[in-house]
């Protein structure tokens, strides 16, 4: 699979590429793309499972409570439980639950006897109770209510969700034809009912294109969807408002949040056995390509912590959208290599602060003016296609002025863009 070529301003004027640039250059044209704000990257949904014996003292207690019906509550580690039946298809019996700290608690695997080891519990952790945790105090907090429910305790596995939220991007009209994805089947839905997406169906549409769902819930699944929307009928627009306008990037387009423009969320959810596979792996460092150390194991959630934006990677690669055949789509490539996991945020923000256009930097203007016609004729570009590549590059009022200044007009401009092109592919470096 080819990829875009990556360039910011001060690597034209350098003549070298830069892995986190805005400008994009393959043999099918240029694409910028400054406008897409990559607002926030982070787990969404977190699936601790744990293996032992049921304490028969908490059993019970549980039990007794259960009993009581519809409504019953009970006191564990320093929190209230609302105290129900667990769904059919989450395989536990019992449920413990508590929507104000955003934890749902699942006990007692339905087809492991009582008295012998096996996976009795589950600890799902929400979005908003991972926000304010950090990932070491999400994992001592699971593990304490597993020790305080199990006996002969050991971590399991863990089912991860990962969430990108994206303005300035949205699926294109022709987005099914140009995705991949080894999901065969497609189903396409006109209407949606409710605002949850626990469906397992192989690939699924909501709503004229609101959503899109490949894979299994018990794999690797991607969801597309319109996060504004969402989180409009589930009342958590606020709470996501929050996040998006205090996110926090090294590039001014990283962060700026228009509440007037749709929000897209693109999510990645590895079920546990999916990461008990990628545990039998040798991962690689996500930017130097480093092989780390095989200790990692996967069993509790702190062990994927590291791994997070390989991961991402990876998953995008799988699931992944084409601009042509055999080339990536500019937009995905951003989305798969800018996004970061648990990365720290810059002690400051900084600003820049622009010269007028073409006045004070001749010499920068010359240089990346001359490194973008070699990329543009190592590619094949045309004088019309470099032209209007040109336009949109992001230095055109600079360059423009430039040759103004010196009496190099539109036309004349043309024809000595043609001949620069033609010098590349004959003498220079384009060669």
């Amino acid at each position: 699979m080819k990829r875009w070529e990556r360039y910011s301003h001060a690597s034209l004027i350098e003549d070298r590429e830069d892995d986190r640039g805005r400008l994009f250059i393959s043999p099918k044209g240029q694409r910028r793309l400054d406008n897409v704000r990559l607002l926030h990257a982070g787990v969404d949904t977190v699936r601790q499972l744990y293996a032992g014996m049921p304490c028969e003292w908490q059993f019970q207690q549980i039990i007794e409570v259960y009993s009581e019906g519809r409504g019953a509550t009970m006191e564990l580690f320093g929190h209230q439980w609302s105290v129900g039946a667990g769904a059919r298809h989450s395989g536990f019996r019992y449920r413990l639950q508590n929507n104000d700290l955003g934890v749902i608690i699942f006990f007692y695997a339905r087809h492991v006897k009582l008295d012998a080891i096996g996976s009795h519990l589950k600890v799902e952790l929400s979005p908003h109770f991972i926000h304010e945790h950090t990932p070491e105090a999400l994992q001592a907090f699971m593990d304490n209510v597993a020790a305080h429910m199990l006996a002969a305790l050991e971590p399991r596995g863990c089912a991860v969700h990962l969430a990108l939220d994206v303005q300035g991007w949205a699926p294109p009209a022709d987005f099914m034809e140009r995705f991949v994805t080894r999901s065969k089947k497609v189903m396409r839905i006109d209407g949606i009912q409710q605002a949850t997406f626990d469906v397992g169906s192989i690939a699924t549409t909501y709503g004229e294109g609101e959503t899109y769902m490949f894979g299994t819930a018990g794999a690797l699944q991607c969801c597309i969807y319109n996060k504004t929307k969402q989180a409009h009928a589930t009342d958590k627009l606020h709470f996501w408002e929050s996040i998006w306008q205090t996110a926090t990037g090294d590039e001014p387009f990283s962060h700026t949040y228009d509440p007037d423009e749709t929000v897209w969320r693109i999510e990645m959810r590895f079920h546990q056995s999916v990461l008990r596979e990628y545990a039998q792996g040798t991962p690689c460092n996500v930017d130097t390509g480093e092989v780390l150390a095989m200790d990692h194991g996967f069993d509790r959630y702190l062990d994927t912590v590291p791994h997070l934006s390989g991961l991402w990677r990876t998953a995008l690669q799988g699931y992944r959208l084409d601009h042509s055949r055999g080339l990536i789509d500019p937009v995905w490539q951003l989305l798969q290599e800018d996004a970061r996991f648990y990365a720290i945020a810059p002690d400051y923000f900084y600003k820049r602060a622009r010269k007028a256009p073409g006045l004070g930097n001749e010499k920068n203007v010359c240089l990346a003016f001359g490194n973008l016609i070699s990329i543009y004729a190592r590619q094949g570009f045309t004088a019309k296609q470099a032209m209007k590549c040109l336009v949109k590059s992001g230095f055109w009022d600079d360059l423009a002025a430039y040759y103004r200044r010196r009496g190099i007009h539109r036309d004349a401009f043309r024809q000595l863009l043609e001949q620069k092109l033609i010098e590349r592919r004959l003498l220079g470096r384009a060669a």
